[in-house]
């Protein structure tokens, strides 16, 4: 979870486009009450994994992973996903 800080509208932005993200994937509307830990944490890879103009075309795991090294990464669960298997659709939870 992420909360901006008081008086900083510029972060507001990270996180709306995540949003827009997870909508693609589970569309406004639909519950997220189905899916365990295991479906929302395969979700987040994907997303964490797709790469973004304003991280100079990296995605947020690769300078997560440059920043905090992998072992971090893979004690909290996460795992990069191939550009070419990203999968920003409803059928991903599948």
């Amino acid at each position: 979870m992420f909360y901006c800080d008081p008086s900083s509208p510029y972060q507001k932005g990270a996180i709306e486009s995540n949003h827009e993200l997870i909508r693609r994937i589970v569309p406004k509307g639909k519950s997220f009450n189905p899916y365990g830990q295991e479906k929302i944490t395969l979700m987040t890879n994907h997303i964490n994994s797709y790469t973004r103009k304003k991280l100079n075309d990296k995605s947020p795991f690769e300078v997560f992973s440059f920043f905090h090294g992998s072992d971090v990464s893979e004690k909290l669960g996460l795992e990069y996903v191939q550009p070419n298997d990203i999968i920003l659709k409803p059928k991903l939870l599948k």
